[in-house]
């Protein structure tokens, strides 16, 4: 039995408060363009601010102290582990992305001092998601079928054959880089492809490991170009089927952390009316 359904059944964790509810809604943040299949979010899911995870860990961190009784600070001290090892999974995994190592462009890279001016140059940013973005693709020709799709996965990223084109990116800085520091780049679909889609809308985050917050987030818009006859163009139609599997595990995903960081929240919120 989990700490938080052992919270739970003995009464300290109830559902989220009004105000809660009301905290995690303004918090949301747009996205240019709407995915056109959410049947597979929950319809109170809303994207947190990158602030929110910061501001739970101090009340975590609070509930620790030693002016509490020995059984909080015990049960604070599960919830401080939990938000400590999972925090990328309770931060990116509950916006769609996927949190694996594996899934992962960058896992906790290390920043370099000649990236400074007085903070990592914010060209450095981009580069980190243009990355991101390369591993993400190829990714999917990990388990390519035949040796012919795993080529073509390969290509993708390149001016070979079929190909994709950045044709717009919005950088959204949150927080600062500075050295030393490390950083993990975690990349998704923003939307389900269609077999007649011309474009793909993705995003990438930027997580900072030593602020355990978002430093900055990533949309771009990518064209579909065949370099063979210097056209735009659609994907292979086992491309899409393959974006469209990787797309639902990413709602799955979103749902599961979902529930993860509600669950936090409601033990946090119940300690807090037991001790204080």
């Amino acid at each position: 039995m989990s700490f938080v359904t052992r919270l739970r059944s003995s009464g300290v964790l109830r559902p989220l408060s009004a105000a809660s509810r009301t905290q995690l809604r303004c918090y949301s943040c747009t996205i240019p363009r709407q995915s056109q299949d959410n049947s597979a979010v929950p319809k109170d899911t809303t994207p947190l601010d990158s602030r929110w995870f910061s501001n739970l860990q101090a009340r975590i961190e609070k509930l620790r102290s030693p002016k509490y009784p020995a059984e909080c600070v015990s049960q604070a001290e599960k919830l401080y582990q939990h938000t400590t090892t999972d925090w990328i999974e309770l931060l990116g995994g509950r916006e769609g992305f996927l949190t694996d190592k594996s899934w992962r462009a960058l896992d906790h890279y290390p920043l370099l001092w000649g990236d400074m001016v007085s903070h990592v140059n914010n060209v450095m940013y981009n580069k980190y998601v243009e990355t991101a973005r390369v591993r993400f693709v190829k990714h999917h020709a990990e388990d390519a079928t035949t040796e012919e799709e795993r080529r073509q996965w390969n290509d993708l990223p390149t001016p070979r054959s079929l190909g994709l084109i950045l044709r717009r990116i919005t950088t959204e800085f949150k927080l600062p880089l500075t050295f030393p520091d490390h950083i993990t780049v975690l990349y998704r679909l923003s939307e389900r492809p269609r077999y007649d889609s011309t474009s793909l809308l993705m995003e990438g985050w930027i997580l900072s490991d030593q602020h355990r917050r978002l430093a900055a987030k990533c949309i771009d818009d990518t064209a579909i170009y065949d370099y063979t006859t210097s056209k735009r163009s659609v994907l292979k139609p086992f491309m899409v089927e393959k974006f469209q599997e990787t797309y639902d595990r990413q709602m799955e995903s979103q749902i599961k952390c979902d529930k993860d960081a509600r669950d936090v929240i409601a033990a946090v919120e119940g300690l807090e009316r037991q001790f204080q």
